[in-house]
């Protein structure tokens, strides 16, 4: 097994102890998202064993797969996360179009993502708190040109401490732990969301099976300012 991960572990663990002290110092809430892939197992392993008191947002849709829910509840039982769930206001069926029936994200998929994952995050979080994910350089071109800390529009401090982590890396540091990987993997799926914008790919993109057919890479989270 290729170990250099370990060194990026040393290093992320030392990153989030030092800013994690500055903001406690400040006063500042601090919440990570985490969308509960195998991608976000290593850094949820790290908040749980080091910085339990860190709040894991999990942005509902109410269209993710039962495997994800059920993925979410083997990690926060295992490494003890404070999960808090959110949700848009609008009900599902407020979410259909009414001359057609269909939900958005039929007809306009980044509109489903604003109202069921951008809009939620941004009726929770506050001018001066702080945002943790888990993003990495090298799974779009829109997060490869992230810094480690970016304080958004809104006065919010996004603050992404995987950045430079591989996924050679993630995998193995889940080997390594024996840590537990999304059950849907096995059966062909890179990069897991929503049931109706995923699908089973076979090349070697990072975020390859989502919103097929379409230029569209990210839900909207991490492209606003």
């Amino acid at each position: 097994m290729n170990l250099g991960f370990q060194q990026k572990e040393r290093q992320t663990l030392d990153l989030l102890q030092s800013e994690l002290d500055g903001f406690r110092k400040s006063g500042r809430r601090v919440f990570a998202t985490s969308s509960f892939q195998s991608q976000s197992v290593p850094l949820l392993h790290m908040l749980g064993n080091h910085f339990p008191e860190v709040g894991i947002l999990f942005l509902d849709t109410r269209f993710l797969f039962p495997e994800t829910y059920a993925f979410k509840e083997t990690l926060a039982q295992r490494f003890h996360l404070n999960v808090i769930t959110l949700q848009s206001t609008s009900s599902l069926e407020q979410q259909r179009e009414t001359k057609s029936g269909l939900f958005q994200y039929a007809l306009n998929p980044d509109r489903c993502c604003f109202i069921n994952k951008v809009q939620p995050l941004d009726n929770f979080l506050k001018s001066g708190d702080v945002w943790i994910s888990g993003v990495r350089r090298d799974q779009t071109s829109v997060r490869k040109m992230m810094n480690t800390l970016e304080e958004n529009d809104k006065g919010i401090l996004k603050f992404h401490p995987m950045l430079e982590w591989t996924n050679k890396d993630i995998h193995y540091y889940i080997q390594h732990y024996g840590l537990p990987q999304h059950p849907l993997e096995k059966e062909g799926y890179v990069s897991i969301g929503c049931i109706p914008c995923t699908y089973k790919w076979m090349g070697d993109e990072q975020r390859g099976g989502r919103w097929v057919g379409s230029k569209k890479t990210e839900c909207g989270l991490h492209t606003g300012k």
